[in-house]
């Protein structure tokens, strides 16, 4: 073990804190909350759903596995920064406390493990909607293995040089010596930056070749409207992340070039980037509710079909609407319907001189000749969806209301009487 560097002012147990810091700390920890429980309300859904769909269909969905993998790194950073609640407490910041080591590991493993996580869901998507490619359950099981082991490996390096003293006051809360340049710089932000420019690179190349696709008629109109959307709403994804991490990580990095920042910058900081959290759990429910929120588990070779953009109408795929107009007809039209009954046939006019033909069988029976069309393609995520929902909602509560229904059914195909 090493040599831990003393205390300093800076280091040291900070007796109380500034009055002014008070409420910048308070909303430091009241995000965190909001990210925590967020994180972990989505995280319970995702574990439930994810043992319902293992235990009807016999598998799972990569994509839903790798949210709860971020939720799990949103929940360690979110607690990282909502245990300021103790210094609140306090009203000092005490570097002998446990939670100031706890903190400390917390801030390294959730600040690590969700920028690898957002990269790695990049470049999934990438794979899937791109290059329609996905891992073997094994080589996906064993990925996420081994990106754990490289956060919590890399994490563990200041604890195995140091031990217990590994983390002191940083500022406002607890974290690296900051004398420790290098080891803040080669087990944190190194990493920080490569995910941040990552994810940035992979979400531009997914918009780009999106983008070509359009433009070169790879998709038909209706899937180039949806594609475009889509394509829109995945610019999203790297800028939360890049806007929520950058601002800690350029104080931290001002910090290291003998210009550290105030305290009211760095729980400015400290606010944004514990806001990963709640931000990710609206972000993903909002554009991918079809993989969390469906009772089947979604197939993994869906790929763009599993993005639903939440601000434009998707329409209604299935079912049938009748509309019925009556437009006064022109005088044109009166003399040739006039025409058309002395013959016992019926034409409604339209403004574009198509018609349905009414098929004159008697003075008082009519039968109209409709055409359907049928068109076969492959059912997407959002139309099996729909299904279920329209079937929850047919579906008789009790037998009572069963068999009213079916009565009432009844009814509705009793023909009128016409009279004499």
């Amino acid at each position: 073990m090493v040599p831990a560097p003393p205390l300093d002012l800076e280091s040291k147990t900070l007796p109380e804190l500034p009055p002014h810091i008070h409420p910048w700390l308070r909303a430091v920890v009241t995000l965190g909350f909001l990210s925590f429980i967020a994180s972990v309300t989505l995280i319970f859904l995702l574990a439930y759903r994810l043992v319902q769909w293992r235990i009807k269909s016999k598998r799972t969905n990569q994509f839903v596995i790798l949210i709860f993998n971020l939720l799990w790194a949103d929940i360690q950073q979110s607690l990282a920064f909502l245990l300021n609640v103790e210094w609140l407490r306090l009203d000092s910041v005490v570097v002998e406390n446990p939670i100031c080591f706890a903190q400390g590991w917390l801030v390294s493993t959730g600040d690590l493990a969700s920028g690898v996580w957002c990269f790695v869901i990049g470049l999934h998507t990438f794979a899937s909607v791109i290059l329609d490619y996905r891992l073997k359950p094994r080589c996906f099981f064993l990925s996420i293995v081994a990106m754990w082991a490289f956060i919590y490996g890399v994490s563990a390096i200041p604890v195995g040089m140091f031990a217990e003293q590994a983390y002191v006051r940083s500022g406002i809360w607890c974290w690296i010596h900051h004398d420790l340049k290098d080891l803040r710089l080669w087990t944190h932000y190194v990493w920080i930056f490569i995910f941040e420019f990552g994810n940035v690179i992979v979400y531009a190349i997914i918009y780009t070749i999106l983008i070509q696709r359009i433009r070169s008629g790879y998709y038909t109109a209706e899937e180039a409207k949806r594609v475009k959307a889509i394509s829109n709403l995945m610019v999203v994804y790297p800028v939360v992340y890049v806007v929520c991490t950058l601002p800690l990580a350029s104080a931290r990095m001002a910090a290291m070039s003998k210009n550290p920042p105030s305290l009211a910058r760095l729980c400015l900081s400290g606010a944004m980037i514990t806001s990963n959290g709640w931000l990710d759990v609206l972000l993903y429910t909002l554009t991918r509710r079809i993989m969390i929120f469906s009772d089947e588990p979604p197939a993994d070779d869906n790929g763009i079909d599993t993005f639903s953009a939440f601000w434009s109408d998707s329409g209604k795929r299935f079912g049938a609407a009748v509309k019925i107009e009556a437009d006064l007809p022109s005088r044109a039209a009166q003399r040739k319907a006039a025409r058309s009954r002395n013959r016992g046939l019926v034409s409604l006019p339209s403004r574009d001189d198509s018609s349905e033909d009414l098929c004159g069988l008697g003075d008082k029976d009519i039968k109209m000749v409709t055409t359907t069309h049928v068109f076969s393609e492959p059912a997407h995520p959002a139309d099996v969806e729909e299904m279920e929902a329209e079937a929850r909602r047919m579906r008789p509560r009790t037998p009572t209301g069963r068999w009213s229904e079916e009565s009432a059914n009844m009814k509705e195909l009793e023909l009128a009487h016409i009279p004499d």
